[in-house]
């Protein structure tokens, strides 16, 4: 068995803060192409510019400084966690790793940009639309999940 390094799972991290920044910067160089829906795959993949005052999916609009504040605490948190955490745990590392990644991202956002996140990926069919997110929100959503995962297999253990 090759050893595991202790911090290869954090390298999600960077990355998906340079994806979400590089994918929003793009967005708002075409801020105004995207302010009209751009259709990527027919009408259930759509592009649109959006700017987000709240968490996710807009719920929770409780203010600039107590969502920068609870990202900063989420993240202290995690990397705490994972500083902690078993190395050999690669998948729950990883978890940790992006939830935190989509935290900075949304973060460096509600600093810069008045409190407001960029959002521009927009799922649906016709009228019927989920909310429209970005790299981070992947990134917390498919990190909170494998998360939940990992504790779950943890507690029937």
């Amino acid at each position: 068995m090759r050893p595991v390094h202790p911090f290869s799972a954090w390298l999600l991290t960077p990355l998906v803060v340079v994806v979400d920044f590089w994918s929003k910067r793009l967005v708002l160089a075409n801020a105004d192409l995207l302010r009209q829906k751009v259709d990527v795959i027919g009408d259930v993949v759509r592009f649109v510019y959006v700017r987000n005052p709240g968490a996710a999916m807009g719920l929770l609009p409780v203010g600039r400084f107590v969502l920068i504040g609870v990202s900063v605490l989420v993240s202290c948190a995690l990397i705490f966690a994972y500083l902690r955490s078993d190395p050999r745990r690669t998948a729950c590392r990883a978890a940790m790793a992006a939830i935190v990644g989509g935290a900075l991202g949304n973060l460096i956002d509600r600093v810069f940009y008045d409190g407001l996140v960029v959002d521009f990926i927009d799922i649906g069919i016709g009228a019927h639309r989920f909310y429209t997110f970005n790299v981070a929100d992947i990134a917390v959503t498919l990190g909170g999940t494998m998360l939940f995962i990992c504790l779950l297999r943890d507690g029937s253990r």
